[in-house]
């Protein structure tokens, strides 16, 4: 299989959206349980609890992502190959 190297932010935005997409499938109405919404941004984030789920549900992602090689491209010297462009 050929791996494909993302740009790093291109990398987190989208291994984040599926990894917090998930979650919310998972807990359906109960996500809501697990985040906290900022009074000045429009930004979110993670409950102690939430964060742990999401960062379980992260790691399956990023595990994912590689088995189907596709990898931030800091990782291109680590594994000293060349994805197809």
């Amino acid at each position: 299989m050929s791996k494909t190297f993302l740009p790093m932010n291109e990398y987190i935005a989208y291994s984040s959206d599926l990894a917090d997409k998930i979650m919310q499938k998972i807990y359906g109405k109960d996500y809501d349980n697990f985040i906290i919404y900022s009074k000045t941004y429009p930004d979110i984030s993670f409950t102690e609890k939430g964060q742990d789920i999401y960062n379980e549900i992260i790691d399956k992602v990023e595990e994912f992502l590689a088995d189907v090689g596709i990898y931030p491209e800091s990782e291109e010297d680590r594994l000293n190959v060349r994805g197809d462009k």
